[in-house]
Order: structure tokens, then sequence, then C-alpha cells
């Protein structure tokens, strides 16, 4: 909401790239930590996350849908005027992919089966998980939290390992075909990264990535 009244004051479009947290419309419980986004004039939302579909499932959402038209393009072999004047589907006007695979499509149906409160479930469950994970890093003494998370993204890293060994921790693992963790700079320290998605993860599999990070910190 800040943000949009500092645009407000000077007469600025605010833009919003809800990328990662944009899904979290879908949970009645979450949904409030995206407060001021309806005064956005503009929104992307990829929903390859918290959406769980194809990475090039990405979405523009526009208050007003002549922000649409430095989209419009137009070939002669693909859209001419008289075609689409005619009726005819114009490939153009519909995405800027025209003839890639229709990603859309499977966010449609996904949508269709599952619905905003069944999405919203998924999201509920990934975002609870984060914080579950979070309490469990807590509890460990040979590891250290960054902070609490927000989304369903947890920066942690052993108490005493510089960040040579966090990088080789994770790359261990990885190689190894045991874990698959990020890593992100913060606080001039490398952190593990763990972004919780898969809404049937376990209390068990949380403990598992504990106990491999640990036993990966003291080889």
């Amino acid at each position: 909401p800040a943000l949009a009244d500092v645009c407000a004051a000077h007469g600025a479009d605010l833009h919003v790239d809800a990328a990662y947290g944009g899904p979290l419309l879908f949970s009645r419980t979450h949904r409030p930590l995206l407060a001021g986004l309806d005064r956005a004039r503009t929104v992307t939302v990829d929903l390859h996350k918290l959406g769980w579909q194809p990475a090039a499932a990405g979405l523009l959402a526009v208050r007003d849908t002549t922000d649409l038209a430095p989209l419009a393009h137009t070939a002669d072999y693909l859209n001419a005027d008289d075609d689409t004047d005619a009726g005819l589907p114009d490939l153009l006007g519909r995405s800027p992919r025209t003839t890639r695979r229709p990603d859309v499509l499977k966010a449609a149906v996904t949508l269709r089966a599952l619905g905003r409160t069944g999405l919203g479930a998924l999201v509920d469950t990934c975002m609870d998980l984060a914080q579950d994970l979070a309490d469990r890093i807590e509890k460990t003494p040979a590891l250290d939290l960054r902070a609490r998370p927000v989304l369903t993204t947890v920066l942690f890293r052993p108490h005493d390992a510089d960040d040579t060994t966090v990088a080789a921790i994770r790359r261990t693992l990885l190689t190894g075909g045991r874990a698959v963790l990020g890593r992100a700079r913060a606080d001039g320290r490398l952190w593990l990264k763990a972004t919780l998605l898969n809404p049937h993860a376990t209390p068990d599999d949380l403990d598992q990535l504990i106990t491999l990070v640990e036993g990966s910190a003291h080889r």
C-alpha cells in the first residue's frame, strides 16, 4: 500500500511483479499479504511455483486493455487486417508467443479442476510447511535460520560454516541426488535456500533434509 501511495502522489503507474507471491490470492488465510495489489495498473504472475504449472506459464494482468497496445503487431501472413475483420483468429493479438505451445491451457485446466478453493488449500499447505521447517531449524543448535519465512522460502545454514562450506554442501547434496537446495546471499553471507512447493511433503521429509545438511556439514 505504501508504494501505491507514493505512485499516486507522483502520478506514476504502479506495476507489481507478483511472480512468486501472486497465487496467495487463492488463499483466504494469506491473501492479506497482498494488500494493495488491487491498486496496481499492471500485475505479472508466474504460475510455475505456487501454481504448479510449466515454467513458461506466466500471466500479465492489466486494468486497462489499452496497455496491451504495444504488443499489437501485424504480419500479413498471420493476421492480415481483412482476415481479422472477417473474424479469423488473430494469433498475434492473443499472445506474443503465437504458435508456441499453449501453456495457458494447462493453467486453465488446473483452475477448472481445482478451483480457487483447491489451489488455495495447496498454497496454505506449502506456507505451513515453510513455517514448520523454520520451527525445526530453530530447534536445531547446529543450524542458523536467517529469518521467519514470509512465503515458502526458508534461508538457513550450518552454524559454524563459512561460505565455501555452505556452497560445497549444496553442491554435494545436489550432485548426489539427495536434495535440491538453492542459494542466496543476505547479510553478507551465503545461505542455503529451501523453497517448499510440494504440498505432499511430510514432516519426515523436513527432518530428513535437516539431517542431510547436518551430516554434510560434519564431513
